[in-house]
């Protein structure tokens, strides 16, 4: 069939394949497609025109345009990118009535490498599955499709070939743009000059000659073209007669569609059906792909990234460390991690928390549970109630507890200075506070506890949530990162935890730097990370499970965005709905024999994935 549907995730409104083509026959869709030439060149046909689209060029379908491809005797690799009108329409209400051309002239070939640069970020995240890279990839083509309405909606002639627009004037843009829309709406139904002159409140004479001006035709001449252009989906799509797709098409006879169909495409309408139609994509004449392996895709993505950007100068130096890692899963370990939890409470916690706090000590998977209490007697019940839920209970003199002070312990530096102080400790036990003591208006004070006064996750909870669930393992150890191997209901996992962070961060939970001091060590920290982790496995097909946590989703970024108010004024219901814990994602990946994973961080920020192999039915 003429008509291809193009199939979308529920939550993924953009289709991507990288891929060697040798043929794409002849076919249209309703929404917007880049065909980028990564490699090589390719035949494109678009409508009446041939284009040879070498390394570097980018086409742009702006749907129902029937167009195909074509290998030369040169290697290519193509990225065809198609985005759903109906998702982004949302965005752009104007959307279905654009007619981008990226087939540009000389003087816009800046403007052109800007576009590059955007659709290649575009192909990273979704070829290295970035963490969240669904959404990124949206709202990375929301700022694509605002680029091209800026630089790249409207179309010209030079020797009868589309090209980009040329025109700085946005009155005249705007204008062509709204006459082109109209005759293209309405190619079927009678249009005359004085109808758009009317609708624009000029005279014939100045709109017949800004026509010609900026689109290289007459208006005559332009209205025949379009209504050439539309007419050839009914001509290959349907067995209309000749005279019948004239008719449909808006022409008076058919003796001056011929004419104007030949002037166009070089072959009487009859020749082109009978040349084209069985050039047609359908069951019987596939699309021709050879999508790349992701290792071969991100390499070449990297290369043409390199080749348009380099590096910008900035005001301010950001680092940028990049790691391919071949991991071997195989490897004796380098030593055995198996820590348990112990947590200090008090009885004002469990009259904040009440049964809450049995499921949160459960979570934290806590082996030993310390009471602090100034006498014994009141806390037996408390011990009693946490011993026949199957944990270790002690009751302490609530005199020894140690209530130092530092803001770093409210905010993403927790999570680094507790890793880094008992992942490979040789404490059996690690030892923490539970919850902050105090005023429950007071957000953050400072205290090494994995919660607030009012109970909110702080960064060093899912810091002891990791350390007390990681058993197995230890097969790497780096600056920045770790891998683990584990295994649940006899199956191996790997673990794979990578962190980005500075000394100064480091060094926020040793020193009682004020809020403000700590919140500008932490955003000042804009250096990069780009990691690629190489692992050998089995063939199959494996779940992989990934979390970040970053400054963005934490209680004191949160308070920063309040500049840091002496005490919580939103309702405490309210306030529990704000999202302190990692972000995740979920995908399969079928390996043959290899994996590759990536873990891409800006700032400071950890990223965790967990990779199990999923079990076959039989198994």
């Amino acid at each position: 069939m003429l008509f291809e549907k193009t199939a979308y995730l529920d939550d993924f409104p953009i289709n991507i394949r990288i891929a060697k083509v040798s043929e794409y026959p002849i076919h249209y869709h309703q929404d917007i497609e880049f065909i980028y030439v990564l490699r090589g060149e390719i035949w494109l046909k678009n409508g009446y025109c041939d284009y040879l689209l070498k390394d570097g060029d980018i086409f742009t379908n702006s749907g129902h345009e029937v167009h195909s491809l074509t290998a030369t005797d040169q290697d290519n690799v193509v990225a065809i990118i198609q985005v759903s009108n109906r998702f982004f329409t949302q965005y752009f209400p104007t959307l279905n009535k654009a007619c981008y051309r990226t087939y540009v002239n000389k003087d816009l070939y800046l403007k052109l490498d800007n576009l590059r640069k955007m659709l290649l970020q575009i192909l990273v995240d979704y070829v290295k599955k970035s963490f969240n890279y669904k959404s990124a990839c949206t709202y990375r083509m929301v700022e694509v499709i605002r680029y091209l309405n800026e630089n790249f909606n409207l179309f010209a002639f030079e020797d009868q070939v589309v090209v980009n627009f040329k025109n700085d004037n946005p009155v005249t843009v705007e204008r062509i743009s709204r006459i082109i829309t109209y005759i293209y709406e309405n190619y079927a139904s009678r249009i005359t000059l004085d109808d758009l002159a009317d609708m624009e409140h000029l005279s014939t004479f100045y709109l017949s000659h800004l026509i010609r001006e900026y689109t290289g035709m007459n208006f005559r001449e332009f209205l025949s073209f379009a209504r050439v252009e539309m007419s050839e989906i009914d001509l290959l799509e349907t067995d209309k007669k000749i005279s019948a797709v004239a008719r449909d098409a808006g022409f008076s006879t058919t003796s001056y569609y011929e004419n104007s169909f030949t002037k166009w495409f070089k072959l009487t309408p009859e020749e082109h059906r009978a040349k084209y139609l069985p050039l047609i994509l359908s069951p019987y004449r596939e699309a021709k792909l050879e999508q790349l392996s992701m290792n071969v895709a991100v390499n070449l993505i990297r290369h043409c990234l390199s080749a348009v950007s380099g590096r910008e100068n900035s005001p301010q130096a950001v680092g940028q460390l990049q790691l391919n890692v071949d991991i071997d899963l195989g490897k004796e370990a380098i030593r055995q991690i198996d820590h348990s939890l112990e947590a200090t409470i008090t009885m004002d916690d469990f009259a904040v928390m009440d049964c809450d706090l049995f499921k949160t000590l459960e979570d934290l998977s806590v082996k030993v549970v310390n009471i602090a209490v100034s006498k014994k007697d009141e806390a037996e019940d408390l011990a009693r109630k946490l011993s026949e839920k199957g944990f270790i209970t002690q009751i302490v003199p609530q005199s020894g507890l140690k209530l130092s002070s530092a803001y770093g312990y409210d905010s993403i530096a927790a999570f680094f200075h507790v890793f880094k102080e008992h992942f490979l400790s040789n404490d059996e036990y690690i030892a923490f506070r539970l919850r902050d003591p105090g005023d429950e208006g007071i957000i953050l004070k400072g205290c090494p506890s994995c919660l607030t006064s009012n109970i909110l996750h702080k960064p060093s909870y899912y810091a002891y949530r990791f350390l007390g669930g990681l058993k197995g393992d230890l097969l790497y150890w780096s600056k920045y990162y770790c891998v683990v191997r584990s295994a649940h209901n006899g199956q191996p996992v790997y673990l794979l935890m990578v962190c980005n962070t500075s000394d100064d961060i480091d060094r926020l939970c040793s020193r009682n730097a004020s809020v403000y001091e700590t919140n500008d060590v932490i955003h000042d920290f804009k250096d990069e990370m780009n990691l690629d982790f190489n692992l050998k496995l089995t063939p199959g097909q494996y779940q992989v499970i990934k979390y970040s946590l970053s400054s963005k989703n934490t209680i004191f970024e949160y308070m920063a965005q309040l500049d840091f108010p002496e005490r919580n004024n939103l309702p405490d219901n309210w306030l529990k709905l704000l999202c302190t814990q990692p972000y995740a994602n979920v995908h399969l990946d079928d390996v043959d024999s290899e994996m590759n994973l990536n873990f891409e961080i800006r700032g400071a920020g950890i990223q965790l994935a967990i990779i199990q192999k999923r079990r076959r039915l039989n198994e």
